[in-house]
């Protein structure tokens, strides 16, 4: 889903949205845990470089929404990224200055 399109997909209902942190530097928008923002019409998810990127770019209403999904460094060499309990960890960004 293209950033044009999930705008109009908010204003008709309620959408979780996530900042997934990959790597240390790349950071993926995942939608309704089961989708990527994409860059226009391609089919690859969009990459930010930066969490004020990614806010930069979805602007300030649904940057205010997003939540901050990150792994340990151990559970980014090891596992996939969830701690032991099942749970990510997670940070709300929308106390975040853009």
């Amino acid at each position: 889903m293209n950033l044009k399109t999930l705008t109009a997909v908010v204003r008709q209902k309620p959408v979780h949205l996530e900042l997934i942190s990959a790597e240390g530097d790349i950071y993926l928008c995942r939608i309704n845990d089961k989708e990527w923002l994409t860059d226009g019409a391609e089919e690859k998810p969009k990459i930010f470089h930066s969490i004020f990127e990614a806010k930069h770019a979805l602007g300030k209403n649904l940057s205010d929404q997003l939540d901050m999904v990150m792994s340990t460094t151990y559970d980014e060499m090891i596992s996939s990224g969830d701690t032991s309990d099942g749970k990510a960890i997670r940070h709300g960004l929308s106390k975040i200055d853009q």
